[in-house]
């Protein structure tokens, strides 16, 4: 039986312009019936996007939160909160020291308002599609306390040389990943979406077993990899498709809800 579905956000059920299709909400209302729960399993911060569930229609049909990368659980019949794996001020300010010379521009969540070191084009374009506020800051300055993690925009042509850069220069203290094209982030070597599933199976009692988990990048790689069933998204990279038990069609044709529904009915799972 399964009991969960995990999925992550952007490039999985929220497209480009930031939307999720009315039909994840009606498939995710139909599993629900038969105690199946639903959580996100996100890059973004709780706080920066839970204000967006009634937008995407999610607000009903949603479990638990999962933010930071596995960093951040929200439990939202509760609220009760976790959080994990925290990078220190004085390592977020190595990285920052280490990235941001190579044309990188360093952001720090604030709940709703992301502060950004530049308000770069690339920054602009980053805000709109996560429905966040951008402030201009010192970013050394507003920085008061451990970080789950710290993310950088940096201009897509750049991705290649930057991610040759971290892997040709490896810290045990930290890790580096890209989560979208424009968008490179740094965390706890530790940490990972499999972090935030650990705290929801304590939470709830299910088992990795009863989890099916969708995820289209990177970053996804731990949680489908633990899931019992890790699905990735046909516009997924190369990694993700590898690491996947299987793919769905493209979020942008609507691809999670075609595989709910394709093979989940009754609380029953059909490979």
């Amino acid at each position: 039986m399964i009991k969960l579905i995990l999925s992550d956000l952007d490039g999985t059920i929220i497209d480009t312009h930031n939307n999720c299709n009315p039909s994840v909400h009606d498939v995710l209302q139909e599993i629900r019936k038969d105690g199946i729960r639903f959580a996100i399993c996100s890059g973004r911060p709780v706080d920066s996007y839970m204000h967006m569930l009634a937008h995407w229609h999610l607000e009903d049909v949603t479990d638990y939160l999962i933010g930071a990368n596995g960093g951040e659980v929200l439990e939202l019949s509760t609220g009760r909160r976790e959080e994990s794996c925290t990078l220190s001020e004085d390592i977020v300010r190595e990285v920052i020291s280490i990235y941001e010379p190579m044309g990188l521009t360093p952001t720090l969540y604030a709940g709703r308002d992301l502060y950004v070191a530049e308000m770069t084009e690339q920054v602009k374009t980053v805000a709109a599609r996560i429905g966040i506020n951008p402030i201009k800051a010192d970013i050394l300055q507003v920085l008061d306390r451990p970080q789950v993690k710290e993310m950088f925009v940096l201009d897509p042509a750049k991705m290649e040389e930057v991610s040759a850069y971290a892997a040709a220069h490896p810290d045990p203290r930290w890790v580096c990943f890209k989560t979208a094209p424009d968008l490179f982030e740094i965390a706890h070597p530790a940490l990972g979406k499999h972090v935030g599933m650990k705290v929801i199976e304590e939470m709830s009692g299910i088992r990795p077993e009863e989890i099916i988990a969708f995820g289209d990048t990177t970053n996804d790689i731990p949680m489908l990899e633990r899931a019992g069933w890790g699905v990735c998204m046909a516009n997924g990279s190369p990694d993700a498709l590898a690491a996947a038990d299987d793919t769905a069609p493209a979020c942008a044709d609507n691809g999670f809800a075609q595989y709910l529904r394709a093979h989940v009915s009754g609380g029953i799972f059909r490979k």
